[in-house]
């Protein structure tokens, strides 16, 4: 390398240190920052660098070798540069190029050719863009950004980012990046906040999460984010604040739900309450199909202009429709959309401007997640229906008191899925399934670990409600505590995650740290985006229709863990593969829809039950509240009059209260559109006339509390019979597994060399070396494609009972059954065995050969070496002195060199080519 290009490296290196992609003249793109090697500049001469902002040139850089001493002559070369740029370059300044470096790989030397009375001074380092824009006191509003490093970014997030900057250089407000869970979508936020905040003229950041769980999480890692100039972390460089009191709002990086936003934004105080219990009520509300939209009024507390820069966390939620005018107050902000889910509403949303693809299946080549295996469990409850007779006394439960009480069904009552564990709960059936989860663990699941129960692996089961959650918990502990000493479960074995059961941070946290915690009970709370690596099973007990949270919901056990963390909390596993899908209800056949966008009514509720008849016994009787009661009312009442199971609470109601729900319903809409009532002002003006039309209800606590106990609803115990109809995994799958894995080994049969030799029949032993080379090609291919997993698909297609049951313990790791599963595969076998079988009788046979007669030392020294064969593949005389260098002293000594290497291989022809020709 010449001197001159010992420099240029060095000086190359200097430049992107600073922040500057360099590039060369054929390489400029418009409107660029960056640095033009050899540009073209005056007289036919060229610049060795000549730096550029948003298209116009700031900077010329005259680079010498590192002997050079960088004089008068290098200083006038550079200077005359400066002074005479070309026609056709755009500029900050009228024929200037304001800025002059002199460099040589060791020295940098700069000066500022607006001010005629500077001298060069010495620099230790290269001028950022942002540097250089603030010298000649410039703006730019995306110029100062500088190069993005890659280093320490996945691919998917380097790409997100520069297509988002490149996006915002084309002035296109909206963006979205679709990046499957796992991948870093949070990461890409922080990196992104911290370049607009610190090189553009951004100042105040929003993050909208969908629930305060996830804008805990968030806090967090924007906090400790260092990926900046100094490493410093972005939590001591700027404010970074969840929205939790008023004044957060004037943090640098504001975390907040949009109901919180709300809040603030019309002049509303944030309610200081349990924030699981809020985010339960959220999660309700977006599960409903409404087409109530949010509306802002005239008073709002922000201008529009108050957040340059906005995150929209899992913005394929359906609730961003109903909440959308909030988002579009903002309208001057620049959006990015983050989801692993997108929906039609979030493309639309987005103009389907979209800065990056990833999806889950790039994400599990990728090796950033694990793919799923499915298995069912159907009993004959969910399979078809349960009965309570006529007759039957059963007990029944008020979901929002407790309260318990017996009666006597009057007609015969038949419940399905649908009823299962939300209006009628059947323990019989809840233990059942727990029943054969618990069988599953260590016979299809996870056979090869030791058995140890304490430590089954981490597992989170969906509910339908937190009554339902209870259900389980208990009926867990008594299901999984006789395999305990004295029937005693460790106490922190099973646990709800929800919002009647105390911190929920401090619940997940525990789930992915603490050994003694196995089983977690949802309902909504961990549905999506919280982070739990070590979980490997996802037991739905609770049937999902939305496509997107479904995918969010499944996709809490697909993050990949280390062996070494993954044995910190479960000690008897190996590695995390792949993660189980445990479906009790039918939840992975069941039809799947995509949330619709709401088209608004214009009313506001937002406002729970309790908080409107709260508001209304407090004289705030505006139409909005009178509205809400009214759908409250037809709602309770039409689900209680077509109740067979509880429809006498409805005639409870009638009898001691004297008026219907439908009817306080009807009442009111006749007097809003007869337009009887004088119009609201506020609480302390006169509603009399208003107050008397709901007064029957609001000055009636016991028919409040009544109705309230009605919306909630109530619980039947039935203790109907109940059992296992299946319980194993599931055929389609498995199906999809083996046609994947066939076109695998049909696309790689000739590059391949055990599957070219197993292919074409070849007269040739498959040795060690190869069966590495199949199994390392396959794993790269798909983490699921290990022996086990290929073996266990392959048996649960099997009708004819040509797949034997491998050993999962002992049996598991042998890679010659990879010889078999590809003769299998290639059809060159009728049966599915391992070589294993047998093994003992081919071993005779070798011994028994004619012509020849072996000592008992010589048996037992080839006996030892067909363990290494039957287990591993042939091997030679070489490998043997490698693998086990006293077995291959003994061999020599006992059948000499070039004996021993004809015996091996005779031996491994007897032990490995054996097969079942149809």
């Amino acid at each position: 390398m010449l001197p001159e290009e010992k420099a240029r490296v060095k000086i190359d290196k200097q430049l992107r240190n600073a922040g500057w992609d360099i590039v060369s003249r054929n390489e400029y793109l418009p409107n660029s920052t960056v640095a033009v090697k050899e540009a073209l500049m005056v007289g036919n001469t060229e610049s060795d660098y000549l730096l550029f902002i948003e298209g116009k040139a700031i900077a010329v850089i005259e680079a010498k070798r590192e002997e050079n001493p960088l004089g008068d002559e290098v200083k006038k070369q550079v200077e005359n540069y400066a002074v005479s740029p070309q026609a056709w370059y755009a500029l900050w300044f009228e024929k200037l190029i304001p800025l002059v470096y002199m460099a040589n790989g060791n020295k940098i030397y700069f000066k500022n050719m607006l001010n005629q009375n500077s001298r060069y001074e010495e620099l230790s380092k290269m001028h950022s863009p942002k540097k250089m824009l603030q010298i000649v006191q410039k703006k730019s509003e995306y110029g100062a950004l500088p190069l993005l490093e890659k280093r320490g970014l996945r691919d998917c997030q380097y790409k997100a980012e520069l297509e988002f900057e490149e996006s915002l250089k084309h002035g296109k407000k909206k963006n979205l990046a679709v990046l499957a869970t796992g991948s870093g979508k949070t990461y890409l936020a922080c990196l992104a906040s911290y370049r607009l905040l610190n090189y553009t003229s951004t100042r105040r950041i929003l993050f909208l999460v969908d629930r305060n769980n996830l804008a805990r999480q968030t806090e967090i890692e924007f906090s400790l984010f260092d990926k900046t100039e100094k490493q410093q972390k972005m939590g001591v460089l700027y404010s970074i604040n969840r929205l939790k009191k008023e004044t957060d709002i004037k943090s640098d990086i504001v975390i907040s739900t949009i109901q919180k936003l709300f809040a603030v934004l019309t002049g509303q105080a944030i309610q200081d309450g349990n924030e699981d219990v809020e985010d339960e009520i959220i999660k309700n509300d977006e599960e409903k199909d409404s087409n109530d939209i949010i509306e802002l009024g005239d008073n709002l507390q922000l201008p529009s202009d108050y957040f340059q820069f906005i995150i929209v966390d899992e913005c394929h939620r359906s609730i961003y429709g109903k909440w959308k005018k909030v988002l579009d107050y903002f309208s001057s902000a620049t959006v990015l959309g983050l989801t692993a889910t997108p929906t039609p509403e979030a493309y639309a949303f987005f103009n389907n401007n979209i800065i990056e693809q990833y999806t889950y299946d790039d994400s599990v080549v990728d090796g950033v997640n694990v793919p799923p295996r499915i298995y069912r469990i159907i009993t004959d409850i969910t399979a078809h229906v349960g009965t309570i007779e006529r007759g039957s006394k059963v007990g029944e439960t008020a979901k929002r008191t407790g309260k318990f009480e017996t009666h006597t069904v009057q007609t015969t009552v038949e419940y399905g899925s649908v009823e299962l564990d939300r209006s009628v709960v059947n323990k019989n059936q809840i233990k059942e399934v727990l029943m054969a989860y618990k069988r599953a663990i260590y016979e299809d699941l996870y056979p090869e670990r030791e058995k140890k129960w304490e430590y089954i692996p981490k597992t989170l089961i969906f509910a339908k409600d937190d009554n339902h959650a209870t259900e389980i918990v208990d009926i867990a502990k008594e299901v999984f505590k006789t395999e305990f000493d004295n029937d005693e479960l460790p106490e922190n074995f099973v646990q709800k995650i929800t919002y009647s059961a105390g911190n929920s941070n401090v619940l997940i946290r525990d789930l992915r740290t603490e050994k003694d915690f196995r089983i977690a009970v949802t309902v909504t709370l961990v549905a999506t985006g919280t982070d739990i690596k070590p979980l490997e099973v996802v037991l739905f007990m609770k049937d999902v229709h939305s496509d997107v949270l479904y995918t969010q919901m499944k996709g809490r056990g697909c993050r990949v863990i280390s062996d070494d963390k993954l044995k910190e909390v479960t000690p008897n596993a190996d590695t995390k593969e792949c993660y189980y899908i445990v479906d009790a209800v039918g939840v992975t056949e069941s039809e799947k829809h995509i949330p619709k966008p709401s088209l608004g009514s214009g009313s506001n509720k937002h406002l729970s039950l309790e908080h409107v008849l709260e508001r209304l016994a407090h004289n705030e009787l505006s139409d909005d509240n009178l509205i809400l009661l009214r759908d409250y009312c037809s709602t309770i009442n039409r689900r209680y009059e077509e109740s067979v199971l509880f429809g006498r609470h409805l005639d409870y109601f009638v009898t001691n209260y004297g008026f219907t729900p439908r009817k306080l319903a009807n009442d009111i809409t006749s007097a809003l559109v007869e337009g009887t009532l004088m119009e609201y002002v506020s609480p302390s003006h006169d509603n009399t006339a208003r107050r008397a039309l709901v007064y029957c209800l609001i000055g009636n606590l016991q028919a409040r509390n009544k109705l309230l106990e009605m919306q909630r609803g109530y619980m039947i115990e039935s203790d109907d019979k109940d059992q296992v109809l299946y319980a194993g995994f599931s055929k389609e799958s498995a199906k999809t597994y083996i046609e994947n894995f066939e076109k695998y080994l049909e696309e790689h049969k000739d590059d391949i060399e055990a599957l070219r030799i197993i292919y074409n029949s070849e007269d040739t032993i498959i040795t060690h070396d190869m069966l590495m080379e199949l199994r390392d090609r396959l794993l790269s291919e798909s983490r699921q494609y290990g022996v086990y997993q290929i073996w266990k698909n392959y048996k649960l297609l099997d009708e004819q009972g040509d797949v034997e049951i491998l050993d999962g313990k002992a049996n598991v790791n042998v890679l010659t059954n990879l010889i078999q599963i590809v003769r299998y595969a290639y059809k060159k076998n009728q049966k599915l065995t391992s070589l294993i079988n047998g093994y003992a009788q081919r071993f005779s046979l070798y011994c028994g050969r004619a012509q020849r007669v072996l000592t008992e030392d010589q048996k037992d020294i080839m006996k030892q070496i067909a363990e290494y064969i039957i287990n591993d593949g042939a091997i030679s005389a070489m490998e043997l002195n490698e693998t086990d260098t006293e077995l291959w002293k003994r061999a020599v000594k006992s059948f000499g060199g070039v004996t021993l290497a004809s015996e091996i291989q005779t031996l491994a022809k007897f032990i490995l080519k054996v097969t079942n020709y149809k």
